[in-house]
């Protein structure tokens, strides 16, 4: 009888504790307290390392990672489960061509939901060498590109705690805090002489007093080879620096400039000169409506978009010319991204601020807009292709170049997408006004011309630049 009164107590007890503190009114002799607040990575000590990456998207889900970072410290491939299903997962050490093909032979014979994402493999290869955590390493990248979406800059950095170094470096470590320690927080055999090799190249940076501004290249080639070991071949390391700056590095902070790039390939739009016109009008070469068959290199590896259209290669480059400067690309956003909040301001209002921008007495920094921003460079480079046949229209190798401090999401794939529908004639030149919200002829919004977007295999993250270049 005793045990069921302690049962039947603490449980009435916890089901008034807990339906006191959600009015507000819990009041108790002994405070309840629990205790969620996590380190801050401001706050701890470690060797920040960076990255320069490039990989081909077209196997993988986007950069970033689609789960949450795992709490288990043990492996980011044993992540608890037991919110949904009760159960664990098992470990999962598949490479990613033996992931790819158990989307499809699955037992079932439907396709998987499981998704590989370049940001998984760059951890699954960190957590082989170093032995630690996902928490521990704080892996983040410069851009969250899209599925499909390629990358020759993209800046990924790591975290290893200084702690862990140090006290193998210097022999003095506390025996309390390596009995506290547990295995994901111990550095492994093939990663800690190359760390240590590492923190000492930083220190002897900081200690030496040098007189001059730059701020030597050290390339830490044996990381990168040790990691890129425990890579799959469409993933690259170019680089591995050190971040030597007073105040913790993050990727997709203090970004001066992202450079983005859309390769294109297309026939030029030619007419028959001898032709029959049954209306008038001179017909187009039987080339232009081969399609996009005719255009594949052996070369492309899914990385350029070929026109299923001919294109005018005039009308392509006047217009790239209207969206350089500053202007509310609302209308080449994602939907989704739009929807969120009241953000997206209506037709009127981003007329109106256009037209206060352009005054003298226009203050930017009272505009809040999210979409309004500096669009530094909108380039076209054409090239091109030399035709055994000297009587077809020429085939056009395009690159497009696009500047500014940060993009939204789709918004290089949109207007890759509008320009193109120029060129071919399904958009005007005045239309790029009317979704800018800088004409006055349209009135409606539902009117608005239609905005297609450009596939992910063209586009590639091209450059990151930093306001500040404190790397070792």
């Amino acid at each position: 009888n005793s045990c069921y009164f302690v049962t039947r107590y603490s449980y009435s007890w916890r089901r008034a504790a807990a339906a006191a503190s959600e009015s507000n009114l819990l009041r108790c002799k002994v405070p309840i307290t629990m205790d969620t607040t996590t380190p801050s990575p401001s706050k701890r000590q470690v060797i920040t390392f960076v990255m320069t990456t490039q990989y081909n998207g077209f196997a993988y889900a986007g950069f970033q990672r689609q789960t949450r970072t795992p709490t288990s410290m043990a492996s980011s491939n044993e992540e608890d489960s037991t919110a949904t299903t009760g159960k664990k997962r098992k470990r999962n050490n598949h490479t990613n061509q033996e992931m790819q093909a158990a989307k499809i032979n699955n037992k079932s014979g439907r396709k998987s939901n499981a998704v590989i994402t370049v940001q998984d493999q760059i951890e699954n290869a960190l957590q082989k060498w170093t032995g630690l955590s996902l928490l521990t390493l704080r892996v983040r990248g410069a851009g969250r590109t899209d599925k499909g979406v390629h990358a020759t800059h993209q800046v990924v950095a790591f975290d290893v705690p200084l702690s862990l170094v140090i006290d193998h470096d210097g022999g003095e470590a506390n025996n309390n805090e390596e009995e506290d320690r547990g295995d994901d927080m111990k550095i492994s055999a093939h990663a800690l002489p190359l760390l240590k090799e590492a923190h000492q190249t930083l220190a002897k940076h900081k200690s030496a007093s040098t007189d001059t501004e730059t701020t030597p290249f050290v390339d830490q080639w044996k990381i990168r080879r040790a990691i890129s070991t425990r890579l799959p071949t469409d993933i690259v390391i170019r680089t591995i620096r050190m971040w030597n700056g007073s105040a913790p590095f993050e990727a997709r902070q203090n970004v001066a400039c992202k450079t983005y790039i859309y390769r294109l390939r297309f026939r030029c739009i030619a007419y028959e000169s001898n032709a029959k016109s049954t209306e008038g009008q001179t017909n187009l070469h039987p080339i232009c409506n081969a399609g996009p068959h005719l255009l594949r290199r052996l070369n492309d590896n899914n990385t350029v978009w070929l026109s299923q259209w001919p294109l005018d290669k005039e009308k392509l480059r006047q217009a790239c010319e209207p969206f350089v400067g500053r202007h509310n690309f609302c209308n080449f956003v994602h939907k989704a991204e739009r929807k969120v909040g009241n953000s997206r301001p209506s037709l009127v209002r981003r007329r109106e601020r256009y037209q206060q921008s352009t005054s003298k007495d226009a203050d930017d920094e009272n505009d809040d807009d999210k979409f309004l921003m500096d669009l530094f460079e909108f380039n076209l480079h054409m090239q091109p292709e030399e035709e055994h046949d000297k009587t077809f229209p020429p085939i056009i190798d395009a690159t497009f170049s696009l500047k500014a401090k940060g993009f939204h999401r789709s918004q290089v794939r949109n207007l890759v997408g509008f320009v193109v529908d120029v060129a071919r004639g399904e958009r005007s030149l005045d239309d790029a006004k009317v979704l800018l919200g800088e004409s006055d002829n349209t009135e409606d919004e539902k009117s608005l011309p239609t905005v297609n977007s450009a596939p992910a295999s063209g586009l590639c993250l091209a450059n990151v630049e930093y306001e500040h270049d404190d790397f070792l």
